[in-house]
């Protein structure tokens, strides 16, 4: 099973103790009705654990869904468990979320509202083109793909490398001149294949738990992020 994560980096409050306070039993929750039943939706957070360097949980958001079936439609309570993971790097807090991206997003700026006062709060971890340029060149034969955007030809936006065509050095300087690497796809030491892009989403494509997916990410994602803007020298 192909599992998903995307990293986001937690401007304040930088302090585990704080951030579990600030998320411990919050539940948004309301109230609605199906064929006479009661049921609850919204968010809640379940399970938080805090740990020396790590605040883990995991975020329950409940709805009503529609299903048609023929002619008939039926509405049916759905729960879904996301689960997340701040985890401290140096003097820097990252949140990381098993979601795709649109729910990782929308989940990232529900933790910002709950955690500061301050707009913008949570923010997307970064990782540079040169960064993404130099995991394929130390590791061309593990590369099964590559993404380019920022393309300056009129009318295309990404150019990509696959399979065979990774091996052609001169195909590949080439897109180089043309755009920027935004995408990646290739195989760990341990023969573990995963996708990363710019703005640190990741997909882990071999079958492996959601423990070793972490580990990567925090192991070999994580320390190659971009620094945020005026906190170089810190």
């Amino acid at each position: 099973m192909v599992l998903a994560f995307k990293v986001f980096e937690v401007i304040e409050p930088r302090d585990l103790g704080i951030l579990a306070s600030k998320l411990r039993d919050v539940a948004i929750i309301e109230e609605a009705e199906i064929d006479g039943r009661t049921v609850e939706t919204g968010i809640a957070v379940r399970e938080l654990q805090l740990e020396e360097d790590k605040l883990r949980g995991v975020f329950e958001e409940s709805f009503v869904a529609t299903f048609r079936y023929r002619d008939e439609y039926f509405k049916v309570p759905i729960s879904v468990e996301t689960p997340f993971e701040f985890y401290v790097h140096g003097d820097r807090v990252f949140l990381i979320l098993e979601a795709k991206k649109q729910r990782a997003n929308r989940l990232a700026g529900f933790v910002g509202e709950i955690v500061s006062a301050k707009k913008g709060s949570v923010v997307e971890a970064e990782l540079s083109h040169e960064t993404l340029k130099a995991m394929y060149e130390s590791n061309p034969e593990g590369t099964k793909v590559i993404f380019f955007d920022n393309v300056r030809l009129p009318g295309i936006e990404k150019l990509s490398l696959y399979g065979e065509q990774l091996a052609n050095t001169e195909l590949y300087q080439k897109y180089l001149q043309l755009g920027t690497i935004w995408y990646i796809v290739y195989e760990t030491e341990e023969g573990i294949v995963i996708g990363v892009t710019r703005n640190c989403v990741v997909t882990v494509f071999s079958r492996v738990d959601p423990e070793t997916a972490l580990e990567i990410i925090r192991e070999r994602i994580i320390p190659k992020t971009l620094p945020l803007p005026g906190r170089e020298e810190e």
